[in-house]
């Protein structure tokens, strides 16, 4: 999924407010050139998750272990736990899987 195909996807969600919150975003450990972000099933509004997503392509990232890094609508998205992680997609499973929210159902299928 890109980075594009995650917006519009929560864009495209049919309510203001969302059970579904993507708490932070940074580069992504596995490969510092790719963006990433957190996940919670907190409460939130659409429009905060959009907001929050846009800084991906407003701001400037530094890598793990340095450099900088800008992001664009067309890269992969990746999804961790906490900047310091990597976990090879298994954080996205295990989110997918024990959150059946129809937020999640919508945006991640």
């Amino acid at each position: 999924m890109t980075l594009k195909e995650l917006y519009d996807r929560i864009e495209s969600y049919p309510h203001d407010t969302m059970n579904f919150c993507i708490e932070k975003v940074f580069s992504w450990r596995g490969v510092y050139a790719e963006p990433c972000c957190s996940l919670s099933t907190n409460t939130t509004t659409k429009q905060q998750n959009l907001d929050t997503l846009t800084r991906l392509i407003t701001e400037t990232y530094k890598g793990w272990k340095g450099g900088t890094y800008e992001y664009f609508f067309d890269d992969p998205i990746n999804f961790e736990a906490e900047e310091s992680s990597w976990s090879d997609g298994y954080y996205i499973k295990d989110f997918i899987a024990n959150n059946p929210t129809p937020e999640v159902k919508h945006i991640f299928g």
